[in-house]
Formats: structure tokens, sequence, C-alpha cells
């Protein structure tokens, strides 16, 4: 049996290694980002924490002040809001959109846009009940915190495909 699993689990290896599967490192930076200052509308938020560890984990070494041959990431327009969803028969709110919103441009060492100005929002939709309304204000602390982590990943992705782009080209 325990050949078996054995076997079973070299040919999965075999199989995801065959088909190009990979699994996601930290994002190979081009030499016009190592040197990054990132801003954010929201300074103090933990978009913009998060966003520089992932850098730094890259390899990026951030920078306070803009300088030359310093790359930037512009993180304005950085919110979010709740607006209804829904509305019962009764006239009493039955569910509730959260956006969260985020204007991303970037430029690199060279201070040329590599990555224009551009929006980037999320949406959460989540009912809410008049019988536990205690629990809506931790209900919507939790999915804003999941949304700024689904925001920071959407970010550090569109960073990688950008890096990808800059490092085919000659």
């Amino acid at each position: 049996m325990h050949f078996r699993s054995a076997f079973l689990s070299l040919a999965l290896f075999a199989t995801l290694a065959g088909c190009g599967f990979h699994l996601r490192g930290d994002i190979r930076l081009s030499p016009g980002l190592t040197r990054v200052r990132v801003t954010s509308s929201d300074s103090g938020g933990p978009l913009k924490t998060n966003i520089e560890e992932a850098l730094k984990r890259s390899g990026a070494t951030i920078e306070q002040n803009p300088g030359d041959g310093i790359a930037e990431v512009k993180m304005t327009g950085v919110g979010s809001s709740t607006s209804v969803g829904s509305v019962g028969t009764n006239a009493r709110v039955n569910e509730f959109v959260m956006i969260y919103h985020v204007d991303l441009e970037i430029t690199d060492g060279a201070g040329k846009v590599v990555l224009p100005k551009q929006a980037i929002e999320q949406n959460r939709r989540f009912t809410f009940d008049q019988t536990q309304a205690i629990g809506t204000g931790a209900e919507q602390d939790q999915i804003q915190r999941e949304m700024v982590r689904d925001m920071t990943q959407a970010i550090v992705r569109k960073i990688d495909v950008l890096e990808r782009k800059l490092n085919q080209t000659p």
C-alpha cells in the first residue's frame, strides 16, 4: 500500500512538471526596478506595507525619497466604500457591497512610465441580517483585510507581468 501511494505521488509530480506547472515564486526584478519607492494616498495603510514587503522579498531596496535610479510604485485613490446591494420587500437592506479601489502607476529608475495609471477595483458582497447586526462590524473588518490581501496579490501580479515584458525587451 505504501509503495502504491509513493508511486501515485511520483506520477502526480511528473505530470505537473511535464505540463509546465511551477509554484509561483517571488518576482524577478529588472535593474530599473531594484531600487523602489512606494507611495500611497493611504500612506499608513496595510496595502503600502504589503507591497513594500513583497518587493523586499524579490530583492528590491525600498527607498523613502525619490531620486536618480529609483523606480516608483504610485498608488493613488486608495480607499474603500460600502453601498447597498439589495433591499428586501420590507424596505430593509439585505445585502451590502464593499468596494476597494486603487489607481496604480509605475515608473522605472529612469523616470519612464512603464505602467500608465490604471484603476484596480475589487468588490465583495455580504448579506446583512437584522437579527445578527452585532457581528456586522467584525464581518466588514474581515472582508476589508481579505480585500487588502487580494489587492496586494493583484498589484504584485501586475508588477510580475510588467517585469516579464521588460525582461523580454532587448
